[in-house]
């Protein structure tokens, strides 16, 4: 069986029942072959610990573990219990990790911003390289993904920051909005144990030699360069907006979760609907989330998109030219001459137009990433509707305007 198609199997298997939450296991799964983490923004009761419990299903004979944060929430209640028979016998301050997160495939840790600054601190370098310090050893361990959720983000003066910046896929977990979809919810008596073919199960040995496949990805230059252009971009700051901050680590970490969707995808190289995900990866704030979207769908086509400002601006400057009376501009230098802006407009619009249209159908052709679902796809179709709705507007200003002097 090739990796598609095991992918696809092992979705399909923890997606049974469970009503449109098929994108958050996508994401899950992915985030778990990359080995990076995954946040959960959502209400109560949107499914979050059972997305977590199912993903824990894709690999052999894994473990979880889960916990609900508080304020009171000890490091003994997430890391194990000091072993209070090494501390006595051998003076040793170690805890006993069995069953704790330390010893855990997949993690589930609910309300993660009300956890106290040492389970914070401890999860720094958990998150990160996969190191856990208990007493003088440090442990590598088995976690192949952690997930957290809150119904809240961290605010910027809660000193969250560097545990903030670890989780690099970023996500909304929202109630079951299609009405057929919520009756059946309804209908359900009974929860049936999950069916999943033990052959597409992904074994540690399977999931290591992954791990060294994945390095093997490449970029190609094109979307090297729109990555590059993409950063340079989210940097700027305006009075406006301010820029929004994307650390070397997480970028670096950006790139394993596309070298993985093209893995995952069957590919040897990153395309350009890995690329989309990125716009799980590369906002803070919940109001970063359009405009992050916005500029990467700019960055496809970035001097169209520049020019279409640049026409936008022109126009509110003849617009408040004063407007010749009707039969006279004809001979009227001036009047002749904003006409004759008009048409470089109108010329320059109609170029603009089919530039960013054939960069964005071109670059998006493929709608087969397994990791995208038709709310992605849709999104880039209303990208693309408001984007022609955007330039009718300016060729009925262009019209309108011409009427004025002519």
């Amino acid at each position: 069986m090739n990796i598609n198609n095991r992918i696809k199997s092992l979705l399909d298997a923890i997606g049974q029942g469970l009503y449109e939450k098929n994108n958050l296991l996508a994401y899950g799964l992915l985030c778990a072959i990359a080995g990076e983490s995954l946040f959960l923004l959502g209400a109560p009761g949107t499914a979050k610990s059972e997305v977590s419990r199912r993903l824990k299903l894709i690999f052999k004979d894994a473990t979880s573990f889960e916990y609900l944060m508080s304020r009171f929430s000890t490091p003994d209640e997430i890391f194990g219990p000091v072993s209070i028979q090494k501390l006595k016998d051998n003076d040793l301050y170690e805890r006993r990790i069995t069953g704790y997160l330390p010893a855990s495939d997949v993690v589930f840790l609910d309300e993660i911003w009300k956890a106290g600054p040492a389970i914070q601190n401890a999860l720094l370098t958990v998150l990160n390289e996969k190191i856990f310090k208990n007493g003088n050893i440090d442990i590598h361990i088995p976690m192949k993904l952690l997930i957290a959720a809150s119904n809240e983000l961290p605010t910027q003066e809660s000193g969250l920051d560097a545990i903030w910046d670890r989780f690099i896929f970023r996500a909304i977990s929202e109630s079951i909005k299609d009405e057929t979809n919520f009756c059946n919810l309804l209908r359900v008596t009974r929860r049936n144990e999950l069916q999943i073919d033990e052959d597409v199960l992904i074994t540690d040995e399977l999931y290591h030699d992954w791990q060294e496949k994945i390095k093997d990805i490449r970029f190609t230059k094109p979307i090297l360069l729109y990555i590059i252009k993409l950063r340079k971009r989210l940097a700027e700051s305006s009075d406006e907006q301010p820029a929004i901050y994307i650390s070397d680590r997480r970028w670096a970490k950006v790139s394993k979760i596309l070298r993985t969707s093209a893995f995952l995808n069957d590919r040897d190289t990153v395309d350009w609907s890995d690329v989309w995900l990125m716009r799980y990866c590369l906002w803070n704030q919940a109001q970063d989330i359009e405009r992050v979207c916005n500029y990467m769908v700019e960055e496809l086509s970035p001097t169209d998109f520049k020019l279409l400002d640049m026409i936008e601006e022109k126009l509110d400057v003849i617009s408040k030219q004063r407007a010749w009376k009707y039969g006279a501009g004809v001979d009227n230098p001036e009047a002749q001459q904003a006409i004759n802006r008009l048409s470089e407009l109108s010329q320059k619009l109609s170029e603009a137009s089919d530039k960013i249209f054939s960069s964005i159908n071109t670059k998006f052709a493929n709608h087969s990433n397994l990791f995208i679902g038709d709310n992605d796809w849709k999104l880039i179709d209303n990208y693309i509707a408001d984007t022609q709705t955007r330039i009718k507007k300016n060729e009925e200003r262009i019209a309108h305007e011409r009427s004025r002097f002519q």
